[in-house]
């Protein structure tokens, strides 16, 4: 069952203003300050909102004025000032009992108790209420209000209690839903069947009526005791794509197989803010009954995350702070680090493939120069030094200097032969290679019946397979100026590149594809999903979809406890989803060693099968 719920208080943004600060009432009168009060309130202004409803009841009202007290609370509440609002709440409800905003500030007290964790209080204050909502709008908002506390627990005692207490129909109707939910989640076949045993959807609220539709289904459906995951990823803010993505690939997971969920997941938004992200870590690592941490993203946040809660699984869905795993062992990497990848290639070339003469050509920054390293690393540990290591930093415009260098190299491998450097000296304007050329436009290529000896122009024609890989590890953006051209200096070689090489569009152009037939790329996805600007988080959709489908079969083998779900991670052998693979190992078996291998071949990518490092597990098509 689906029970995505968002527990924050959600913040407009802070626009500035140069305003004094210092507020005071002239002659304009009540009405004018308080309508000047309430735009800045509209307009997310908080700070001097409050300043404006504060002078109205200190200057004007000598605090007699609910509506300005009420504002008040409001103001303080957006600004996080939970303590202020919920005390300027309290002497409003004492100072003004029957006034028509009574049920407005009881709504904020609720809000307030729910967003400092107190589900059960907000629950009771809310059902409190909801008899006394004025119209159907309000009481929409109360409902949503209860289905939220409910999806992030109610204490039970405090529950059975309400029950026995409450007269309202409707309310029971609530308060027995509550109760079924928490027998669905618990595993307990037997409580949820009686509960619901000949009730007909039509006994509860509209907006609880496709809940109870859900509990209904689930009445026939296999029980677990349910693992409850937060998940801690930025819902808004200037990080939300890949979120959004992971999320949507995750929800696909639950809704394609509702009969088989032993997982129930409740998402937190931290704002793209590692503040944001800090205060919301430390509170479900107090909370016993989260059982797991899926997320983040961002490695400043994964950082302290491992450093909130070591009692905590957390299980980080993509990072590259390769070592944190060997650190914190309640860590868990789902995917592959950049390390784990190159050494997989390494090994895929040298293991797997028999290569020896390999050659690198790479960026000399950011995240391809770390790729590399870690490649050479590898390369070296299995015995084996690059024939060739050219590197480039600017835009890759025109980088004739680098593969001429690699090409004089595969000469010099080719058995008897010992070409001078002027053979190689070849003047060719590699942004040519960005257009539809043919190489009779870069060489004068003599006549079938011209002379016998070998010109350097006559070089060039030549095919040179001595060098038996390529490893390229383009940045984002630069399949377009390198795929252009490797064709240009014939060099008969299989191409070892990285995801970015997976722009279709450009891939497949007949400058480019034709002459890298039988690419290798070693990835965390086995997926021939075009990585270009629209699809660019394609991949954490996929990601998204095969992490639920694992994180539930650890849930279905647990008992809901925080240390059943350790212990069944750690004894988790290996898992194959649709489109990755995890197997753990590393020094405290929590890093995800398996990877996948690709191939490009016929203007497609396709899955030659998964790399452990051990051996090449071949997918069949």
């Amino acid at each position: 069952m689906r029970s995505f719920q968002k527990v924050l208080a959600v913040f407009l943004p802070l626009f500035c203003q140069s305003l004094d600060a210092n507020i005071t009432l002239d002659s304009l009168g009540y009405r004018v300050h308080f309508q000047q009060a309430l735009e800045q309130y509209n307009q997310a202004r908080f700070g001097l909102a409050e300043d404006y409803f504060h002078a109205i009841l200190t200057q004007d009202k000598d605090y007699a004025d609910p509506a300005a007290q009420l504002m008040l609370a409001k103001s303080q509440y957006h600004q996080g000032e939970w303590k202020q609002a919920l005390r300027t709440c309290k002497s409003y409800l004492t100072s003004y009992p029957d006034s028509p905003y009574e049920n407005h500030a009881q709504i904020l007290m609720g809000d307030i108790l729910l967003v400092q964790g107190q589900v059960t209080s907000a629950f009771e204050r809310y059902l409190r209420i909801r008899t006394l909502a004025v119209d159907s709008i309000q009481l929409q908002g109360i409902d949503e209000r209860l289905l939220n506390c409910i999806a992030n627990d109610i204490d039970p005692h405090r529950l059975e209690g309400l029950l026995f207490q409450e007269q309202d129909k409707p309310n029971r109707a609530i308060l027995n839903l509550t109760r079924a939910y928490a027998a669905w989640k618990n595993g307990n076949s037997y409580d949820l069947e009686l509960v619901l045993r000949g009730r007909m959807s039509s006994e509860f609220p509209q907006a609880f009526q496709a809940f109870f539709e859900s509990l209904s289904q689930a009445v026939n459906r296999k029980f677990f005791n349910q693992s409850t995951i937060a998940i801690v990823l930025p819902i808004t803010g200037t990080d939300a794509g890949k979120s959004m993505s992971y999320l949507a690939g995750l929800s696909e997971f639950l809704d394609e197989n509702l009969a088989h969920i032993a997982v129930r997941f409740i998402v937190f938004d931290t704002e793209s803010s590692n503040v944001k992200a800090f205060e919301i870590l430390r509170k479900i690592a107090l909370n016993r009954r989260i059982t797991g941490i899926l997320g983040p993203f961002a490695d400043s946040q994964i950082l302290i995350a491992s450093g909130t809660t070591s009692s905590l699984p957390i299980l980080i869905p993509k990072t590259e702070l390769t070592g944190l795993a060997d650190l914190a062992d309640n860590v868990f990497f789902l995917s592959p680090t950049d390390r784990t990848i190159a050494q997989r290639t390494a090994q895929l070339l040298v293991q797997e493939m028999d290569l020896e003469q390999i050659a690198i050509l790479s960026p000399g920054d950011g995240h391809s120069l770390q790729m590399t390293k870690f490649f050479i690393s590898e390369l070296n540990q299995l015995g084996i030094e690059p024939v060739a290591l050219e590197w480039y930093h600017e835009k890759p415009e025109n980088i004739a200097r680098q593969f001429k260098s690699i090409r004089r190299t595969a000469w010099s491998l080719v058995p008897g032969k010992k070409t001078s450097e002027n053979v190689m000296d070849m003047a060719i304007d590699s942004l040519e290679g960005l257009f539809d050329v043919d190489v009779d436009d870069f060489f004068d290529l003599p006549d079938e019946e011209g002379a016998e000896i070998m010109s350097k122009r006559d070089s060039a024609k030549i095919f040179l397979k001595t060098i038996q890989a390529l490893y390229l590890p383009l940045r984002a953006g630069e399949l377009t100026y390198v795929g252009t051209q490797v064709p240009l200096y014939n060099l008969e070689t299989v191409i070892i590149g990285n995801e970015n090489w997976l722009d279709m569009d450009v891939l497949n152009q007949d400058v480019i594809g034709p002459h890298v037939q039988g690419m290798r790329i070693v990835s965390d996805v086995r997926s021939s999903m075009m990585m270009n600007e629209k699809l660019q988080f394609s991949n954490y959709y996929a990601l998204g979809f095969d992490h639920g489908d694992f994180i539930n079969l650890i849930s279905s083998r647990s008992s809901g406890t925080r240390r059943s779900f350790y212990q069944n991670l750690k004894k988790q052998i290996s898992f194959d989803g649709r489109t990755t693979s995890i197997q753990f190992g590393g020094k405290n078996k929590n890093s995800n060693q398996s990877t996948q291998v690709l191939e490009y071949k016929r203007n497609s990518i396709r899955s030659v099968g998964i790399y452990n490092g051990d051996s090449l597990q071949v997918t069949v098509p």
